[in-house]
């Protein structure tokens, strides 16, 4: 597509709602299409926003390199920029999403936010780095993809719980 802001509207609207829906029928939750809407239109928002993100992380890193305080490398690199992207943007992307999730309360809900975070760590350091290592043009629609693939796993480990919860009730 010609306008990357507007592919990554797309590919996170498509991709970041599609990992929600599978979560949710994983746990049997139940889904709404007004939800599925909004949600969509919440993804795509956020896929503006992480590409400029991308975008400023990769300067921001470039320069570093430039001025000989990261070591050069592709692989450094793509860790550098996946490592500051996740610790200075990412925690305010997730405070943004449960947000924009919950609107209608006008606050961030603190249940799970803890775990939300730590994904940064366990989850999308190590995935921004394989992203982070492919050409530019390829970044943001493998992020997309992670960000279904975290819905995914998610949804498994809730399913995984409540099965483990009714077993021992």
């Amino acid at each position: 597509m010609e306008n990357p802001l507007i592919a990554a509207m797309i590919q996170f609207a498509i991709l970041g709602t599609a990992g929600e829906i599978v979560a949710k029928l994983l746990t049997k939750s139940k889904i709404s299409i007004f939800k599925i809407i909004y949600s969509a239109f919440v993804w795509a928002i956020l896929g503006v926003v992480i590409k400029f993100a991308f975008t400023g992380f990769n300067g921001f890193v470039n320069e570093l390199v430039n001025h000989h305080y990261l070591p050069s490398g592709k692989i450094y690199q793509a860790f550098f920029k996946s490592l500051f992207t996740n610790a200075f943007f990412g925690p305010w992307l997730v405070i943004i999403h449960r947000f924009l999730e919950n609107i209608s309360k006008l606050k961030v809900p603190t249940e799970g936010l803890k775990g939300a975070l730590l994904t940064l760590l366990w989850f999308w350091v190590p995935a921004h780095t394989i992203t982070f290592s492919l050409p530019v043009e390829w970044q943001i629609t493998l992020a997309a993809v992670w960000s279904f693939v975290l819905g995914l796993i998610l949804g498994i480990f809730s399913n995984l719980k409540k099965t483990k919860g009714e077993e021992n009730a």
